[in-house]
């Protein structure tokens, strides 16, 4: 199991990894909050908190301030990839010579399909309460900015968490399984901060955990990171343009909003328990994963 390295790999240790780390973080917890401190200075009145910047703009222009952060963390990694690591950024992203869009499109296409389906069924056979929300101008301004804002997101994310952390715990186990439970835990805690955990409690933590072991173990099955790429580009642009709620931090002019009570509905249960199986079974057959027991098992 490569980890997507070339040969440069064994030049470098664990302390360039550290030291990218480093940068990245900087680019997030400092960089970042200094953008959007200039923004809301600009917008808002004097004195007014970040907290309270959504009532200043409007939801397309508080959205794009939102993808902010991932611009400047994506950049960050593309900096360490030249400077610190003197390799291309496709070594964090693939082991394969070229980033393989057929896998990409595939995912991002079975994921839609089956989410769509999931959509249709749970609002025809459940008590959530849709709202058609579509408003033209609103919305080709939003599909502009997720086409453009949502990839460079959910790549930053792709990335830093199964392209470099993944190698940076690498070259402490190459066991698989101890990989996918480290990164995958990592990705969902990282969305403890989201308001969904307030709303829907513990359930939440274990969806968002799930998700990120699930996506974790199909980088390393596969190893690269085109077929979660997709699938989480795919997820995150439904839950942009397709639907939106009223409790969640970040709200969209999307075409439905849900104004239904925040609740753990039966097509998180179906997404966890049927949808990611399932995914990773069409994988296994398309991809031909013989190999999986020496990948998660042996060292």
């Amino acid at each position: 199991m490569r980890r997507f390295t070339n040969p440069l790999e064994s030049a470098i240790d664990i302390r360039h990894y550290l030291l990218g780390a480093m940068v990245i973080v900087f680019g997030l917890v400092i960089l970042s909050p200094f953008l959007v401190d200039l923004i809301k200075n600009a917008v808002s009145p004097k004195g007014a908190d970040i907290e309270n910047l959504s009532k200043y703009l409007s939801r397309n222009a508080f959205f794009l301030v939102n993808m902010s952060p991932f611009v400047i963390g994506f950049v960050s990694i593309v900096f360490c990839s030249r400077v610190i690591f003197h390799r291309p950024l496709k070594t964090f992203i693939t082991a394969r010579p070229q980033f393989d869009f057929k896998r990409f499109f595939f995912s991002f296409g079975l994921w839609s399909v089956l989410m769509l389906t999931s959509f249709f069924l749970t609002f025809i056979k459940s008590n959530h309460q849709l709202v058609w929300n579509f408003q033209s101008e609103k919305f080709f301004y939003l599909l502009i900015i997720a086409a453009l804002f949502i990839p460079v997101q959910t790549g930053f994310e792709e990335i830093f968490f199964r392209g470099f952390l993944l190698q940076l715990f690498g070259k402490i186990t190459q066991k698989g399984i101890y990989l996918v439970l480290i990164t995958g835990t990592l990705f969902g805690a990282l969305h403890l901060m989201n308001p969904e955990i307030e709303k829907l409690g513990l359930f939440a933590v274990i969806y968002y955990i799930i998700s990120g072991l699930f996506t974790t173990l199909i980088v390393i099955l596969d190893d690269g990171t085109e077929l979660s790429w997709g699938f989480h580009l795919a997820n995150n642009l439904f839950g942009i343009i397709i639907v939106t709620n009223e409790w969640q931090a970040l709200q969209t002019d999307a075409l439905f909003v849900d104004v239904s009570p925040p609740a753990p509905g039966w097509d998180m249960y179906v997404t966890m328990f049927l949808l990611y199986p399932l995914m990773i079974f069409v994988f296994y057959l398309v991809y031909q994963w013989k190999n999986w027991k020496k990948v998660l098992f042996k060292s």
